[in-house]
């Protein structure tokens, strides 16, 4: 329990945070910055500073959002039970709950949620109007109605007993489904039960259709217990457990799985990118192809998508043709990392990640279609979501599997105003499993080890490397075309049969067949038919069986008929042996020219470069257009993509799509002849690793998390010290009951309004004068102040910044 200074025997008028919280030493006021870290950022000027944060209704609620159960239900008791000038104890709020509110009390005060000690507390005035609409799933009180219990209300059980005398069971009924709320209930059209209530005085109409049960009534009812019962332990629903070598192989298998539809992913984007949506992100049509690559449903293939995003493995072309989606350089790194490591530092990425990869295919507000990889997938508190949803799965025996309902349930227990719903929960859950944190539904080891707090990305590949099976270095391949590796296959092994084979089934054997496409896709690849027979039979224990054969070679003698060169433009010349002279010219070396035929030669560099290095060798060249005209080539001219107000910040590329697609040549009298024009469609195969064709842009950012000096023991320490020396600045420049400061001007004001004292306000008029107004403060919230005017016995609501200074004076 952290020190926290007696509290005086009497309560005072009002509820003065900001002199509670001076009072408070180092230790009390560190544990505060702890739980409520909010209050830490920015740092605030004094501690009367951070006491009007701790107060503010946003603060209050984000606070109220991080209790259990147990300590709500006292926070929302004490909202029913106590008010600064009628406190109440822990004794009667246990006896109220029926379960020992001594701790909740504790946190409550620790957190600055309430004041006063044990023997007489009461909420902050910000968690009062928080938790002021329906505490403890009652209705309003009476007063607030516009009733009186003079009026024959019945707010003592004796009189509710007798109200309910004769009471038809129908009405009975609806009276303790209202007891317990909600304490609202709605109807088409009012039944005649109710009709009897309303005229018993047990409800009363808010509408034509609506009906709602009085606080005072519903707590005669329940006979002096606030609440029916209150879980004091988080629930743990009975889960299925699963064998610990069922978890640690499944686990295995998902996690050695998705490293590899990361490495299909980036030689699929390598080879065919998908533009980038104009809003960013990636078609609903390129995730579906992706899907098919993989062989996986198209949720997953998103997921997919977004954990290169997430790694930096895929990121922004920008080429010709727009930008794009394509692999960097560490997507197709040819010499990767361990799969333990590489695993780890998945795994540790997508945990910190504040990307939503479940959203995707979901639609905005304003029924957008969210896609993967778009920007607006972003949410600061995806990393504590899934951090407290494998927590909460931690906290199950070693193989239990349970449901999201089951989590769900036990986060609401510990977070019950800000609890995930179950979809959200189930979602989170199943990107654990495709990740292989879980296995069979139970959380693996590699899994637990990722949430110690001395976890570190070696000691999670550890974890990771000890459930993998042995790698294996052989296979069997059958005369029907297909293969078994009874195993993990070795890497070597792995890559032959990705770039030879199919996969038709994986798990503790994977299954392949050859099939003429995967033959023809090994040759596309550079691949020659004795190598691939040679690479084959060196890991298969069965040799190669003739009908393989046959196969590489049957596809092998017809592959390759049509040949395809990359060229950036060609020459053209009207007599043979000038294209000749040229290939062979060495100023002209660096152009890259290639004889076709005695007249055609194409060069590596476009149109424009090709004819002024033609030019500066005294050479002469001009451009021609597609249909064989002489056009005018113009100067070099670099354009922005986008302009800055879109946020893209890029720099344009050329025009068309493959270059200006212009053809050179001379038709003047004595000249070469020379004719000079764009090829095909530059290169294929693109690799967006920054080199030449436009730069590549990072990958979706996996989103940071920012820490305030709550986070650093000595930060914390000194950042107390600066509020006290603050706090004593601010006191000797305000004197005696008067502050120009705004802080100390608000906090003079709400200590008046709680004691019904005047002050002496100075606001800034229409026209900026200082007006001066001898005021009696009613209330302070939102930034506004209502007041009353004591000499023209007037309200007055003035904005916070209108006002110049505070100065007390006597009742």
């Amino acid at each position: 329990m952290t020190s926290r200074p007696a509290t005086p025997e009497t309560v005072p008028s009002g509820a003065d945070l900001a002199g509670t919280l001076r009072g408070w030493d180092d230790a009390a006021l560190a544990h505060l910055l702890r739980t409520r870290p909010d209050l830490a950022t920015p740092p605030p000027s004094s501690i009367t500073a951070m006491a009007t944060r701790a107060g503010s209704r946003a603060s209050v609620t984000h606070a109220l959002g991080q209790l259990d159960r147990p300590t709500l239900t006292v926070a929302e008791a004490l909202a029913v039970m106590s008010t600064p000038s009628s406190p109440t104890s822990v004794r009667a709020l246990t006896g109220a709950l029926g379960f020992e509110a001594d701790d909740g009390v504790a946190h409550l005060l620790d957190r600055a949620l309430a004041l006063g000690s044990p023997e007489a507390i009461w909420l902050v005035e910000g968690a009062r109007e928080v938790l002021a609409s329906a505490p403890l799933g009652l209705g309003p009180p009476l007063r607030a109605l516009g009733l009186r219990a003079a009026d024959g209300w019945p707010t003592t059980k004796p009189a509710v007993t007798a109200a309910l005398t004769g009471a038809p069971e129908p009405a009975k009924r609806i009276l303790t489904a209202l007891m317990w709320g909600p304490a609202v209930g709605s109807f088409e059209q009012v039944p005649q039960p109710v009709h009897w209530l309303l005229g018993a005085k047990l409800l009363h109409r808010l509408s034509d259709t609506q009906v709602v049960l009085p606080r005072e009534v519903a707590l005669a009812l329940r006979g002096g217990r606030l609440v029916r019962e209150v879980a004091t332990a988080a629930p743990l629903a009975e889960a299925p457990v699963r064998d610990a070598s069922t978890v640690a192989a499944e686990a295995a298998r998902a996690g050695d799985s998705v490293l590899q539809h990361l490495d299909r992913l980036t030689r699929a984007w390598a080879q065919d990118p998908p533009p980038v949506l104009r809003t960013g992100g990636v078609g609903v049509r390129d995730v579906r192809a992706l899907a098919g690559v993989l062989g996986a449903e198209v949720e997953h293939a998103a997921l997919i998508a977004e954990l290169a995003g997430m790694l930096g493995l895929v990121g922004h072309h920008h080429g010709g043709d727009g930008s794009s989606w394509a692999p960097t350089a560490a997507g197709l790194d040819p010499e990767p990392d361990p799969v333990q490591d590489r695993w780890a530092q998945m795994v540790w990425t997508w945990l910190e990640s504040a990307r939503t990869p479940w959203l995707v295919g979901t639609r905005t507000d304003k029924g957008v279609l969210r896609a993967a990889l778009a920007p607006d997938l972003q949410r600061s508190w995806a990393p504590q979501l899934r951090r407290r949803v494998l927590e909460a799965l931690d906290r199950w025996p070693a193989g239990s599997a349970p449901d999201a309902a089951a989590v769900q349930e036990h986060l609401a227990w510990h977070t019950p105003r800000t609890a995930p719903p179950e979809t959200t929960v189930a979602a989170v859950l199943a990107e654990a499993a495709a990740l292989g944190l879980t296995g069979a539904g139970a959380l693996s080891e590699p899994g637990r080890v990722l949430l110690a707090a001395e976890a570190t990305p070696a000691t999670v590949a550890e974890a990771f490397a000890a459930g993998l099976p042995p790698l294996v270095e052989e296979m069997f391949i059958q005369g029907d075309l297909t293969g078994i590796v009874p195993g993990r296959p070795d890497p070597a092994l792995a890559r032959l049969l990705e770039a030879t084979a199919q996969v038709e089934s994986r798990g503790s054997a994977m299954t392949v067949r050859f099939t003429p496409g995967s033959v023809r896709a090994a040759l596309d690849g550079g691949w020659l038919p004795e190598q691939i027979l040679t690479e084959l039979g060196r890991f298969s224990r069965t040799g190669v069986p003739q009908p393989l054969e046959y196969l590489v070679h049957d596809t092998a003698r017809t592959h390759g008929q049509l040949r395809v060169g990359r060229a950036a433009s060609f020459l053209r010349a009207g007599q043979d042996g000038v294209l000749t002279a040229l290939v062979g010219e060495k100023g002209l070396a660096d152009l890259g020219l290639r004889l076709l035929a005695p007249t055609v030669a194409v060069a590596e560099v476009g149109p424009q470069d090709l004819i002024e290095a033609l030019r500066a060798a005294g050479h002469s060249a001009l451009a021609e257009g597609p249909d064989g005209q002489v056009v005018a080539l113009g100067s070099r001219q670099v354009r922005a993509s986008r302009g800055l107000r879109g946020g893209t910040g890029s720099a344009a590329g050329s025009g068309a799509r493959g270059g200006s697609g212009l053809r050179a040549g001379s038709r003047a009298r004595g000249g070469s002849g020379l004719r000079a024009g764009s090829g095909a469609r530059a290169g294929s195969g693109v690799t967006a690793d920054g080199s030449a064709g436009g730069g590549m842009h990072a990958g979706v950012p996996a989103g940071t998390v920012t820490h305030s000096a709550a986070d650093d023991p000595d930060a914390l320490a000194e950042l107390i010290g600066q509020m006290r020396t603050g706090e004593e600045q601010a006191h000797r420049s305000a004197g005696n009951g008067h502050s120009q400061d705004p802080v100390y001007a608000l906090e003079l004001l709400r200590q008046a309004a709680a004691g019904g004292t005047q002050v002496e306000l100075v606001i800034a008029g229409s026209a900026g004068a200082p007006e001066h107004r001898r005021v009696r403060p009613l209330s302070v919230a939102g930034g506004r102040v209502r007041v009353l005017d004591m000499v023209k016995q007037a309200e007055l609501t003035v904005a916070a910044h209108r006002i110049v200074s505070v100065a007390t004076q006597p009742g």
